[in-house]
This record gives C-alpha cells, structure tokens and sequence, in this order.
C-alpha cells in the first residue's frame, strides 16, 4: 500500500494509522486488533489509488549507476522508515536511473546490482533527499566509510534510520579525507575536484568515469585497494576506518594518455537558418567540441562552445544572411586537441518559416516498482515535451493517454506492478507539435517481498518467538487455523506470506501489523 497515495492540499496520504492510546488497548486483544487493522486497510483501500493510470513524480532520486562502462541491472533504494521502505527500478542503458520517493523519509539508502564487462557489481550510495545520486566504485568506498562498516552492503542490506542518520552526519567529512588521500590519482583524470554522489556523473568514459576505466576499487573486510588495471600495481591500500593513513603509491598510476590530434576534413554547409558541420573521426577521441563566431580567426577561447557534439551536427536557430565560422577539437581523458582548421557557411538570406519540431529519438523505457522512467535525447528546436502512453502496443497521439509539458528523464508513478506499458514522445514548439518517436515499453515490478528470515531465523529463536505467545497469541493467530507448535517448523514456515495470515503480515508495506511488533525491529 506504499505506493498507493491520495494527494490533498499538497498533501500525501500514504497510511491510517491508529492513536496511541487505541493502540495500548487493542495490543491486549489481538483480535479486536486483526479487526481494527481490517477496518484501517479497507478505509485506505477505498481512499488510494485510482486503477494504476499514474502521474508523473516530482520527487526523485536519480543518478547514473557505472563503473566506466553502464551497469546493467537495477537499483534499489530503502528509506528511512521503520520498517524501511523499499523501492527498485531497472537501469536504463546508458546507466542512469531514477526511482520516485513521494511519500518516503529521507535519507535513503541505494544500492546498484548488476554487470559490466561480465563483472558482477553490488555497489552503495546515499541520497540525503530527493536529488542526485550516483552509483560508482567510489560512492561504495564514501558511503561505507560513512557509515562505519567494514562491508559496503551492509550499508544497504542492514540499514535502519540510525545507520542513515550517522551517513548523513558523516558524509561531509567522509568525502573530504577521502578526495584529499587519492587526490593524485584523481587529478589525473580531472576529477580532484568532482562529488562522485552528487556531481555530474556521465557513463562516457571521461573524467571519473575513464578513472574506473582504468583502475579497480574494492572494499573487503575492512581494507580498500585501488589497483592498476594495466598491470596490477597497487595504487593503494588501506583500511576504511582510517583512510587517511592508509599508503599511496604514486608510481604505481596508470599512465597519462595521449591528447588526441586535431580533427580533420571540417566541411560547413549552410541551409536556412542552419549550418551542417562534418568532420573526420579521430581514433583515440571520445567525444569533440565545436567553436563558432560570426568574425574569422575563432579560437577555442574566443569562440562560442558546443560541448560533445557529433557528426554531422546541424546547428540552428541561426540568422539568415550571416556568415558563421567554425573549428572543432577531439576530447579524451588526457585533454583536449588543438583545433582544426577553420571553415564557414553563410546561411539563408531569408528567415525560414517556423516549423515544428522534429519527433524525439533515442526513447527509453525503464521499468521499476510501480514506476517507469522514460529519458529521450533532446531536439534542438522543441520548447516542451508530451508523452503518450498505453497498456497496450500501437499506442499513437490519438489513442495514448496524454502527460503534457514533461522533460528527460520523465518518471511515471503509481502504476500497476507486473504490467507492461507502451510509450511515444513528441517535441513541441511554438509552431506546433512533432510526429510520434518510435514507440518503447517497459514493465513494471512489485514492491520487493520482505521474508520473515531477512528479520530473524526460520523458525524463530526460542526468545523472539516467545515475544509472540507472551502477548497471549496463539498459533492460529498469526498462521491461521491448522497450525500449531509441531507443524509449524523451517519446511513450512518459508516466507511470511503464504504461511503468516495476510491480517497480521502486510505484503504491500513489507511489515507486520503495528499491534505485533510496534515500534520493535527485528
């Protein structure tokens, strides 16, 4: 029932919960309580969600989950409730993410499963509100760090709001000894500077993201080593809880690499309002810059900037009659080339008529819990978005149902769990609205089950399971009838859900019922 919401006022419904002092009293009758939990649960049911059509989420944590190369795999995110809520959401290809946190505490928790370059990753991070949160190696080292465990999981897999709260009060100065201790490694790929959670992560195999190329960061038992991956120096080693002894070995860096050399055969061709730029590739490039002016002699510091563009690149919203010139230069993670040499086009002598904007490409639908979350690449000539969706195939501008004025990335909230939804983007501008994009689909997951084991074993210890027949509980109470001392045992009692009575276990909401364990953890 956590994803299932009425909003009032601003306002977000997400549970009905007893008083207090009704609470004291039901506890000493366990079925006046089953009734009154039935009665809350009904009252939600009737006041939640309206059939699983969905809106679109403005609180999110999002981030990119990579490790040089996208992870593939999905990512999960707990809150600071108790019990903590939990979320996850596919990674997108191009490794980012986004998961809605309406209604849930803050901070969170994430943690990213999956695999690049068939390596297999389980990496931490920390979002102190909705916002940014990458997922890196380096994000695993802060946060465990942080939080003072010697296995970065435990971060995720054993959190509760006490250990969210000592990250938080931690982290500042967790990332400063931290960036100070590997601040030669990371100057050498520009990143001395850069929050691996909160700053601007890209899977481009640049800056931070060509360090992890590079090196391999891992965090066992206690002890972080960063190793070269050309030929397996150790750069450093350490132990987490006191990073700032730990021994770094500058000779042990991977080498600089080569700037690029200046691209070649830059061509320009004007049209109206618009100029077409081409350029030869450059081998050991990964992404280039264009420089424009509307004077001669433009220069990587005297003319306007493009940042990673790609051939052909078509600029425009350009004046008509107007001669504009042009370099380019070939980026990697040494730096940046020299500029090519120049070339110009002169565009139309007349105003091109508005037109609409050409339709979105690069649509992608990731499914999550309850959740998709679509991201496009952008048009040059669009203003705004719409999106169009269906819970069938084919969907169009005429049978889709319509979410106006969104941007990328986009998450949709409150949809049905285990369905596949189809979507199409158009672009938008003041002369109308583009063709359909190409149509993408995603499915979306349940809320992640909570088994009675991940609290306690299965059976219970003799002293957890006497805190329920303490309180006067039979066995049919929790189990329904049929069950008693004997039958219930490790074959039998599996999960909490197909053995726990549905009254005293909610699934929805991965807890048992407050009159059980109240404010107790297990």
């Amino acid at each position: 029932m956590n994803n299932c919401a009425t909003r009032n006022g601003g306002r977000t419904l997400s549970m009905i919960a007893l008083e207090k002092n009704e609470m004291k009293r039901v506890v000493k009758n366990p079925f006046a309580a089953i009734a009154a939990l039935s009665l809350a649960t009904l009252a939600l049911m009737f006041a939640g969600c309206g059939g699983g059509s969905g809106g679109v989420s403005s609180e999110v944590v999002s981030g990119t989950a990579a490790v040089g190369a996208p992870l593939s795999g999905q990512v999960s995110l707990k809150d600071s409730a108790t019990p903590p809520r939990q979320k996850s959401t596919a990674i997108a290809s191009d490794g980012s993410f986004a998961v809605d946190v309406t209604g849930m505490k803050a901070p969170f928790v994430l943690q990213a499963n999956g695999s690049a370059d068939g390596v297999n990753y389980k990496l931490q991070s920390f979002a102190e509100r909705a916002g940014t949160a990458n997922i890196n190696p380096l994000t695993n080292l802060i946060v465990a760090t942080a939080a003072g465990d010697d296995e970065p999981a435990d971060v995720y897999e054993k959190s509760d709001s006490d250990k969210n709260r000592r990250i938080r009060n931690n982290l500042e100065k967790t990332l400063s000894i931290i960036l100070a201790k590997l601040e030669p490694l990371l100057k050498r790929y520009s990143a001395d500077h850069a929050n691996p959670i909160t700053g601007r992560y890209i899977a481009n195999h640049l800056d931070l993201d060509e360090m992890f190329d590079n090196v391999k960061i891992t965090v066992s038992r206690g002890t972080l080593s960063i190793i070269n991956k050309k030929n397996g120096a150790v750069i450093f080693s350490g132990q987490v809880s006191d990073i700032a002894n730990g021994i770094f070995d500058g000779t042990a860096l991977p080498p600089t690499a080569a700037v690029p050399a200046p691209p070649t055969a830059l061509t320009a061709t004007g049209g109206a309002g618009e100029v077409t730029l081409s350029w030869g590739s450059v081998s050991n490039a990964t992404s280039y810059n264009l420089y424009y002016a509307t004077t001669t002699g433009v220069t990587k510091t005297g003319g306007t900037k493009i940042a990673s563009a790609s051939a052909p690149y078509i600029q425009t919203g350009l004046s008509a009659g107007t001669t504009y010139f042009y370099v380019v230069t070939a980026v990697n993670g040494a730096g940046e080339s020299a500029a090519s040499t120049q070339v110009s086009a002169v565009t139309a002598a007349t105003s091109p008529v508005p037109a609409a904007p050409s339709p979105p490409t690069g649509l992608i639908a990731t499914g999550g819990t309850n959740q998709v979350t679509l991201s496009w690449d952008p048009v040059s000539s669009a203003t705004s978005y719409n999106v169009y969706y269906s819970a069938s195939g084919g969907v169009t501008k005429t049978n889709g149902t319509k979410i106006t004025n969104t941007s990328s990335p986009t998450v949709q909230t409150g949809l049905t769990a285990g369905a596949t939804y189809y979507y199409i983007v158009t672009a938008v501008n003041s002369a109308g609205e583009s063709a359909d994009s190409p149509q993408a689909s995603a499915a979306t997951n349940s809320a992640p089950s909570q088994a009675c084991g991940s609290c306690h074993a299965i059976p219970p210890p003799l002293g957890q399971h006497l805190f329920h027949t303490n309180q006067g509980y039979g066995c049919a109470t929790c189990h329904g009838t049929g069950y008693s001392s004997t039958t219930v045992n490790a074959a039998t009692h599996m999960n909490g859900v197909k053995d726990v009575s549905l009254t005293v276990w909610n699934a929805a909401t991965r807890s048992c019922a407050s009159y059980c364990h109240g404010s107790r953890s297990w």
